[in-house]
């Protein structure tokens, strides 16, 4: 993968998501979307900073091979200048060709040492450049779902407070029927009750005993004077 496409994939990835947080989550998969995206421009980062450093160490290497095409070219001149005192004219020409050739690489290694130098210095603008934005685009992220999540609890509460006030509701008649049905039931069994000990005589002996015509020996004034009366030993 060329190092343009690879940039050309990060900025994409990095544009999709940011437009994504300018829009409003419609949709349970918004944020899964834009946390693969997020993911997305991660990854491309990281193989975009893998190739910064290739090219960092590209720039380093053209770097010591100058020092190295100087030294050469300073020690040629030096013979060159030894060839010519001593009256070596072919001998300093040869040299002179020799450090020609030298000088030419010397000179290509140079360019590509600028290039990799001014290449690096870019790289590492819209490396912090991408680290930032998708930093901005993960707070957002966040922020995005904080929201959504406080946004869910307040619909839950919503729809729970609806139906805890349709349950009460509910609760109430239901309590009320059930009072009625208690109080329908209590007066039947009184009913029952007064049926039967009118069947059985009970109610005649109750009217009897309370017009006095009839002692009632079970009562609590019966029982006392019961125990006034007792012999005395």
């Amino acid at each position: 993968m060329s190092t343009t496409s690879i940039w050309n994939r990060l900025f994409t990835a990095i544009r999709g998501g940011a437009s994504e947080v300018g829009e409003s989550i419609v949709d349970n998969q918004a944020l899964r979307i834009l946390d693969q995206e997020i993911r997305d421009a991660d990854n491309a980062l990281a193989t975009a900073k893998g190739e910064l450093a290739k090219i960092m160490g590209k720039e380093k290497l053209a770097a010591a091979r100058l020092v190295e095409y100087n030294a050469k070219i300073a020690e040629l001149e030096g013979n060159a200048i030894r060839a010519l005192d001593k009256g070596l004219n072919d001998l300093a020409q040869e040299v002179a060709e020799a450090i020609a050739v030298v000088t030419n690489e010397r000179d290509a290694e140079a360019a590509q040492a600028a290039s990799f130098a001014d290449y690096v210095v870019r790289m590492r603008k819209d490396v912090s450049k991408a680290e930032a934005r998708i930093k901005s685009l993960r707070q957002q992220v966040d922020m995005a779902k904080a929201r959504d999540s406080v946004q869910k609890a307040q619909i839950s509460a919503s729809v729970a407070g609806g139906g805890a006030n349709g349950k009460l509701e509910t609760a109430v008649s239901t309590l009320s029927r059930l009072q009625k049905r208690q109080e329908e039931k209590a007066a039947e069994l009184d009913a029952q009750e007064e049926l039967a000990e009118a069947s059985s005589g009970n109610e005649l002996q109750k009217k009897l005993q309370a017009a006095g015509i009839v002692p009632d020996s079970g009562s609590a004034a019966s029982i006392l004077e019961n125990l006034r009366n007792r012999p005395k030993s």
